[in-house]
């Protein structure tokens, strides 16, 4: 009845339990013969001894007769005989009757039983009797300390008839408890070999069994397996199984491996498969998400939009050691097993086809957006003005490109180099935001930022030309961008639009009177700065009703939209500021124009602002750290203005499109030494702020006043 229980594992339990039974038996047996072994040979040890003490008896009495005879001293033999006599009489006594002895390894005090066969009682009989005539003669010499001729004498004599029959006694004993140790050996092998003989059938019965119903199951895995493989090969996603422990399951599609490029994946931890793919912290998310599915209550509809690994980008090493990106994607659907346990069909998707395709769309879409923007800015701005911008932003991106290919030939970069490409940039940002090409400015703006950045690393250390590579990526987009506007230039000119560029050496060197609305650009451009800082702006212009020599227009421009831009930043109050000191609300800026028909030219600039604030650019010098503070305290205002122009350093703590890199003035000064003029700046605190260019034009190019250039 209890075997029926067991069903189809009733021969596996019946095959065990007959297994243990003889491994049992064979353990029982063993240890009851290893006592009885080890019991014999502990009187085989004792009657070994018996004999040796026999022996030693012998001497010791014979070393203290001869010492006797000579009057020495023989205490020593002495004791040496009583020891010998109370441990040969306590073990006969031990083996004959059963009790305590000393043990012949340790010295310590063992319990044996008398001996029972009838050959050791026989010995141990013919023993006893023998030594009733050993003990007669050596008690007397037990007790006394002085020994006489009478007592030493006799046991002498004694013992030297009797020794070797006590000895030969001793020995058969010995060699009796040794064969009867031999047959309990014998005794315990037997029973080993059948007991391991029986145990060895039953393993090989065992062992048919399950070979028999092992085959039978191998065909139908067989069969199973190849009806998976034919299924999983059909599939076009990749698919595995993961169980509870988060290990990968030993069947997956052939699409895994050609996925991962790798053909390593059954067995392995589902974490530490995703490692190499993807980074660490969106491993551990995966298995916390992988995790919820088996966890009770949890609906998988509930957590879909939470899967980490839903369009996840990862990082694959194939065999050829070329690294690829691919967007994948992972389903997860839970599965229960015939056995019921739980598992998760793992399905990965390789999108990157379509999410490459989706990006390229997203950047063509902005791509296009952009042009649209910079479109927009273009149309407004004269066909001249815009030409003449094309024409000098791209010279200035050339002459940062050879600034740059100089720097990517060697190891150490000049600052002082990095400080020109700032200047430059910062000119062609001015003149970008002047006729309102503010795409172009923001973007130059940027480039200023990494110049920036640039020069405080070379602060610290030497540049590398892998410092200076990511400045020439972002030029050539400069270029590309300005390229661009240019080419939109004559797609317009060729449908019929009049963008006619003006060569500055053609039979039209004198601008006509439509030169004044390139310069009254420059109020749209002071007002599109002034609004966000809440001023309000006029600027007037006088003496540029004439006609200018465009090679003399083209280097007032650029200053006039550096002091502009300056006015507006540190020099005009915000509206409430100038009521509260009561000057007018709207801020004025004024630029004037003259000469005296002899090629002297007077160009003037001033604003009705704040002036300039010496604290504060004393507070700058300070931090920037090139002069001793005690000698900036010494400087007087005049020669504080000359730092303004000559230190790159600025009052505000914020950089921004319009300031705060501390380079509008210096570059204010540059192109005034490139005109060959002389700089005069007049301020009055809360008043005012004046910039006094003066100096001498002619068509011909001029080398009078360029090394006379100063700031008075």
């Amino acid at each position: 009845m209890l075997l029926n229980l067991f069903g189809k594992y009733r021969f596996l339990v019946v095959s065990i339990a007959l297994f243990l039974i003889f491994d049992l038996g064979v353990l029982v047996l063993n240890f009851y013969t290893s006592g009885k072994i080890a019991q014999q040979t502990e009187l085989i040890n004792l009657a070994a001894r018996q004999s040796t003490l026999s022996q030693q008896m012998s001497k010791a009495t014979l070393y203290i007769k001869s010492q006797k005879l000579q009057q020495w001293v023989y205490q020593t033999g002495l004791e040496e005989l009583r020891e010998h006599y109370r441990t040969f009489g306590e073990t006969l006594d031990a083996l004959t009757n059963g009790g305590a002895t000393s043990s012949p390894e340790t010295g310590e005090l063992i319990q044996i039983d008398a001996v029972v066969s009838s050959e050791g009682q026989r010995l141990l009989a013919a023993t006893n009797q023998l030594w009733t005539g050993f003990d007669a003669v050596l008690a007397p010499l037990m007790v006394d300390t002085l020994i006489t001729d009478q007592e030493i004498l006799p046991a002498s004599e004694f013992i030297a008839r009797h020794n070797l029959e006590l000895f030969k006694l001793m020995t058969a004993l010995t060699d009796h408890f040794s064969h009867q140790a031999e047959s309990q050996t014998t005794l315990l092998r037997r029973a080993q070999v059948v007991g391991i003989s029986l145990a060895t059938i039953n393993f090989f019965v065992i062992l048919f069994h399950f070979l028999k119903q092992l085959r039978t199951r191998d065909r139908r895995l067989e069969l199973k397996q190849q009806e998976s493989e034919q299924i999983l090969a059909s599939i076009d996603d990749g698919v595995f199984l993961v169980d509870k422990q988060f290990r990968i399951g030993q069947q997956y599609s052939s699409r895994v491996a050609e996925i991962f490029a790798t053909e390593r994946i059954s067995g392995r931890r589902l974490g530490g498969f995703l490692r190499h793919y993807v980074s660490d912290k969106m491993a551990r998310n995966a298995l916390d998400y992988v995790a919820l599915f088996f966890k009770d209550h949890v609906s998988p509809d509930l957590i879909a939009d939470i899967n980490p690994l839903k369009g996840v980008k990862t990082s694959i090493t194939h065999a050829d050691g070329k690294l690829v990106e691919k967007y994948l994607d992972f389903t997860f659907s839970p599965l229960q097993q015939d056995d019921g346990s739980e598992v998760l069909l793992v399905t990965v998707q390789d999108i990157t086809d379509s999410i490459l395709l989706r990006e390229q769309a997203e950047q063509s879409e902005s791509r296009v957006q952009g042009e649209l923007a910079m479109f927009s800015q273009v149309l407004p701005i004269r066909a001249a003005e815009l030409q003449g911008f094309i024409d000098q932003s791209l010279e200035s991106f050339s002459s940062i490109n050879q600034v740059l290919k100089a720097h990517r030939k060697q190891d150490d970069s000049d600052p002082h180099s990095l400080e020109q490409i700032m200047q430059t940039a910062h000119k062609v940002k001015g003149d970008a935001q002047a006729i309102g090409l503010k795409l172009v400015g923001d973007r130059v703006h940027l480039f200023e930022d990494n110049v920036a950045l640039l020069l405080k690393t070379a602060n610290r250390r030497p540049l590398s030309g892998e410092d200076i590579l990511p400045l020439t990526v972002e030029l050539k987009q400069l270029v590309e961008q300005v390229e661009l506007i240019e080419d939109f230039c004559s797609r317009l000119k060729n449908y019929g639009i009049q963008y006619e560029r003006l060569d500055a050496r053609h039979d039209d060197t004198v601008h006509q009177p439509a030169i004044n609305e390139r310069w009254r650009g420059l109020t749209s451009m002071a007002k599109a700065f002034a609004k966000p800082r809440d001023v309000d702006v006029l600027v007037n212009f006088r003496g540029f009703d004439q006609a200018l020599d465009i090679e003399l227009e083209n280097k007032l421009y650029p200053i006039a939209v550096q002091l502009i831009r300056n006015s507006i930043a540190h020099g005009l109050e915000a509206k409430p500021d100038r009521l509260m000191v009561c000057k007018p609300a709207t801020g004025r800026i004024d630029l004037a124009l003259s000469h005296d028909g002899h090629g002297r030219y007077r160009f003037v600039i001033e604003d009705d602002g704040r002036g300039f604030d010496y604290a504060l650019i004393r507070e700058q010098l300070i931090k920037q750290g090139d002069v001793a503070p005690e000698a900036v305290l010494s400087l007087s205002n005049s020669e504080l203005i000359k730092w303004a122009f000559s230190s790159r350093f600025s009052t505000r703590e914020v950089v921004d499109s319009l300031s705060g890199r501390g380079m509008g003035l210096p570059l204010v000064w540059q192109l005034s030494k490139e005109l060959g003029a002389r700089l005069k700046v007049r301020s009055v605190a809360d008043e005012f702020s004046q910039f006094v260019f003066t100096f001498t034009w002619s068509s011909e190019p001029s080398t009078n006043g360029l090394l006379a250039a100063q700031v008075a």
